[in-house]
This record gives C-alpha cells, structure tokens and sequence, in this order.
C-alpha cells in the first residue's frame, strides 16, 4: 500500500498557500473523494486567513509576524488532516492519491551489502612498531572494520604483557591472539588508521571492509608491511 507524502509543515508560507490551494483544487469534484474531512470550505478559508496573515507580517511588527505563524500553524493541522484523508479514502492506490494534488511517498530501497574495499595500503610509520594504513573510500559506507592476521610464528612472540596499540589504546595482548587467524583492530569512519605497539621486524598483514545499514561487505584484498 502507498503512503501519501505532504511534508506540509516544513514548507514556506508562500509555499503552503501554493500547495493548499492545488490540494483544494485538485480534490474538489473529485469522485474519489467525496467527503472530504476536513471540509474543503474550512482548509479553504485557512489558506485565505494566512495568505492575508503574510501580507500584514511583510510590513514588520512582532504581534503581525506571531498572527502569521499561528495562521501556519492553523493550516498545518488542517492539512495533515487531509492528508490522513486521503491516505483513508484512496485505499493506499498511488493513482488515486496523486489525484488529490499531494504525492506518494517513495519507498525505501533495502541497503544491499557493500563491495570490497579497494586500494588497501600499509606504509611503515616515522616510530618502531607503527603502521599508516589508509585505503579508498567506499561509496555507502558509513564505517570500515580493520581486522590484522594473527601470525602463528612471531618470532620473537610478544609477551602476555604485552600490547598493541591502536591511536592511543591499547586493543589487545598476546593471549587474545591464541588460535585466532584474524582479529578485529578497530572500526573507524574515516579512510585510515595509524597502527602501534607492532612487533618490529615482522610481516603484519591487514584487511579492510565496509560496513552500512546492511551489515559488513566485502573484504579488501590481504595489504601487509613490515613493522620498522
């Protein structure tokens, strides 16, 4: 079933006048609607009352300009009446509610899972154990998971105490990394992610996906750098 669309409370003075009067229009004589509620003459005379409200606030004065937004606010409810109206009596049949001079809301297209992330790149930072990684933005994602693959022959091994840092917190120890082959390192909304704390002299391998209403896509293809 079709939902109608008016919007109507967001719209300009000037603009409600407009549209009030292509709604009454529109919907007089019209077969679809044949009581309409409120009355046709009522939102009628509304649209009279704050066309003549804008005219006397254009010339300036406070208690002119509070007369019109009540005029506003008068027709505002008058119209969303008519819209549930016409929401009623046209059944839900897309046809019928445009007839009335209003529109039909548009449906939202269900988020779909997003692609692979492209571009991955892992850089050695200016500090022992830093990696830059960046990668190319992904059109629809809101946020990107980074995840690092858990090498089973650190040489040498970190120890329990040991931790690696993501920003300037610490993520995770040596003991989170057992019979693990990739572990989440952050999740972040911008395009990179500076990495320390790695084991120097070892391969870090790095992926990438984005993530939207849908879930998390598709991974990036495998990036690694050796820590400095």
């Amino acid at each position: 079933m079709a939902r109608v669309k008016l919007g109507f409370s967001r719209f300009s003075a000037a603009s409600k006048i407009l549209v009030g009067r292509t709604v009454v229009t529109n919907m007089t004589a019209n077969d679809h609607f044949t009581n309409p509620q409120p009355d046709l003459a009522l939102v009628t005379d509304s649209i009279d009352l704050l066309e003549k409200a804008a005219q006397q606030a254009s010339k300036g004065g406070t208690d002119k300009t509070i007369a019109k937004h009540i005029a506003e606010d008068n027709l505002n409810v008058l119209m969303s009446q008519l819209q549930d109206y016409v929401q009623t009596a046209s059944a839900g049949a897309p046809i019928i509610i445009v007839s009335s001079g209003m529109e039909v809301r548009k449906e939202r297209t269900p988020a779909i899972l997003l692609g692979a992330v492209q571009k991955p790149n892992a850089t050695v930072g200016g500090n022992p154990g830093k990696i830059e990684l960046t990668w190319d933005s992904l059109s629809g994602a809101k946020s990107y998971v980074v995840e690092m693959k858990v090498s089973s022959n650190r040489i040498p091994p970190l120890q329990a105490t040991d931790s690696i840092s993501v920003g300037d917190s610490d993520v995770f120890t040596q003991n989170a990394l057992n019979a693990i082959e990739w572990i989440r390192i952050d999740t972040v909304t911008k395009s990179k992610l500076t990495l320390k704390g790695l084991e120097t002299g070892t391969v870090h391998s790095f992926r990438v996906a984005g993530i939207n209403a849908a879930g998390q896509g598709d991974y990036s293809q495998v990036v690694s750098s050796v820590a400095p």
